[in-house]
This record gives structure tokens, sequence and C-alpha cells, in this order.
């Protein structure tokens, strides 16, 4: 994965980046722009190579785009992606990340998700491609302070109510105290602002269990510990393989908040079904070679049609255990085109 993203996993299959523009100078910098984002999509008024002709009013393109999208790219004035985007704004855990760059390249801007999303920091990286000065507003960045919501992101941590964001926040840059309690291994090196303390009115608990609630003000953290390793027939329908996860979810007691990341084989990487589920679950659909498989050392499953098929004996719990060398916590089990392997690898965090 491009290290614009805040995620740290590499070989993610991430949603989609768009660029679009609307005038000659704004497709000549959209050029510059598919240096950094290769696999983005590049749309404008005034089409040429690499550029896809924008056929649709601008408020019916983002429509068709914005909830696959990761970032979408505005070259324009800002009026113009808030009018085109506000129709589609959900939350901040699950907006796409917009950034508006002018047309002739001075200012880039990120306009929503700039926490959770990465705005803030894909806008930081492409000022610095393309030597434009980058329009940061969230007041944590602006004063220096820890945002919560981007340590948790970085820290693979499920932000359990997204409103206790500005709760803590708020405080922070108020320059209050914020409790921090934690059932698991964190470097103790706190940033300013955070303490081990139970004795205060808000607090941050990273735990499973939701009833330990010490402060008036509790933000529950939850840890990302189990990866799915999943195998796909062609064009499996992606009901079946809802229904199949959920259900041995269930059976293992696994909350799907806990789901950190989906794995498979690099030529399932445009699996309707496998990438549906992975957006459903906000987590990065990460993939693997046939040979990255293969390398991997440790008892599996093993099927001739598979490898006859693939090029490699197992896909699900190989691909479970190339992340990082997963603990396989459920072996390979077969449902309605589908297989399904789940690891486990234990979190810890760090400031």
């Amino acid at each position: 994965m491009t290290a614009l993203f805040p995620m740290n996993l590499e070989k993610a299959v991430m949603d989609k980046v768009y660029i679009i523009s609307f005038t000659k100078k704004g497709a000549e910098l959209s050029l510059k722009l598919k240096d950094i984002f290769p696999e983005s999509e590049v749309y404008g008024k005034y089409p040429s190579g690499n550029i896809k002709v924008l056929e649709k009013d601008i408020k019916s393109f983002t429509a068709d785009i914005f909830y696959e999208s990761k970032v979408i790219i505005f070259i324009s004035a800002i009026g113009i992606a808030v009018r085109a985007i506000a129709p589609f704004i959900v939350s901040k855990n699950k907006d796409a990340a917009v950034i508006v760059i002018d047309d002739t390249g001075r200012f880039v801007i990120p306009v929503i998700s700039g926490h959770i999303g990465g705005a803030n920091e894909t806008a930081l990286k492409i000022a610095e491609y393309i030597k434009a000065e980058p329009v940061i507003t969230t007041a944590t960045d602006r004063n220096n302070k820890f945002a919560v919501d981007v340590w948790a992101e970085k820290n693979n941590l499920y932000i359990d109510d997204i409103n206790m964001i500005k709760e803590v926040s708020s405080r922070i840059l108020n320059n209050e105290k914020i409790g921090f309690l934690s059932d698991y291994q964190v470097d103790v090196q706190f940033p300013e602002g955070i303490i081990a303390d139970v004795q205060l009115e808000c607090g941050i608990v990273i735990t499973n269990n939701l009833d330990i609630k010490p402060y008036q003000f509790t933000m529950q953290l939850i840890p990302k510990e189990y990866i799915l390793g999943i195998g796909a027939r062609k064009n499996a329908e992606y009901e079946y393989l809802k229904i199949f996860v959920e259900r041995v979810l269930k059976e293992n007691n696994i909350d799907k908040r806990k789901i950190l990341a989906v794995t498979s084989i690099d030529i399932k990487k445009d699996e309707k079904a496998i990438n549906m589920l992975a957006k459903e679950l906000h987590v990065p659909f990460i993939t693997y070679t046939a040979q990255e498989l293969a390398d991997v050392q440790g008892d599996f499953t093993s099927s001739c049609f598979v490898k006859n098929v693939t090029g490699v004996d197992n896909v699900c719990e190989r691909a479970v255990k190339c992340f990082s060398g997963a603990d396989i916590i459920v072996r390979k089990i077969c449902e309605n085109g589908f297989t399904l392997s789940i690891g486990y690898k234990l979190w810890k965090g760090s400031f």
C-alpha cells in the first residue's frame, strides 16, 4: 500500500482514488498526481492520455463514486467540491477523504476525513510532491496536540463511540488532563495531556470489555486482533460470504469490530464479494502472490484442486499466516463457494 495512507499495512487493496479536474491547468496537474497515485482513476472536462472524459454533471458523478472511494481529489474551487459531496456525507469514520487543490497547484486543502480517513496526511504528501502549501485546519494539528482518532487509526483500534473523539480532543485543546487505562501492553511514553489515572472526568480505555467505564466520559478503544483469510470461487455471491463469516465469527465468539484485515491471493484482488466484505468491515483487503503464499512455513490444509487453480495448495490459511505470522485459530472451512480461515495476532500499541 502506498505510504500516503495512514495504516501501515503493505499490499493492501484499498478503495479507489479519484482525481477530478475542470480546467486545462487542472488536467495538467491531475497527471502529476497520477505519478503518486498510479492506480487512480482520473477524470476531467479536458480529457487526454490517462484522463477520462467527465461526461456526467459533478453531483451525479460524485454519487457514483463516493461510497467506493478512499480518496477523492478535486482540482477545483472548494465550493464545487463541497456542493458535490454534501448529500453523501455520513460520518468521519466512513466518509471518503476529500481533498481540494486549486488548478495552479498552490494550495492543497483536506476538506473531510482529515484524521481517520487520512486526508490531512495525504494532503501533506501531495503538497510536498507538487511543492504546494497544505492548508490544514484541524485544531489538534494546528495546535500540535495529541489527536486520539489519528492515534487509534495508526494503532489499529476500533473507536466504539465516534462522538467521543470530540469530547477528548476538546479537553486536550483546553489543556485538561485525559486519563488512560489499558488491558493491553502500550508503550507508556505518553504524549502531553495523557496520564495513567482513573480519577479524572474523561479518559481513554483500551479493552475488550465494554462494561469497563471508569470515567464519566469514557472513550473505549477496541483492539483489532483477528485476520480473515478467504478463498473464493469466481463471482461467488456476497450474501453467502456475509452469512458464512458472521456465523463463524459468532461460533468462535469473535466481535467483528476486532477484525484487522481480510487476506487472500492476488488473483482474487478484484473479487467483488471479498472486496464488499472488507468494505463493510472497514478494513483493508490484503493480497499475496502464489509464491508468497507457498513460501510460508507451517501445517496447512492442502487441496490439489486449489493448487491446480491458484498455483498454491491452500489460500485462506496461508494468507492468514502471511499476515505478520498470525496464529491460525480457525482452520479452513468451506461453504457456498468460499473458504475461510481466521488468524489471531496479539495487539500491542505505542505512542
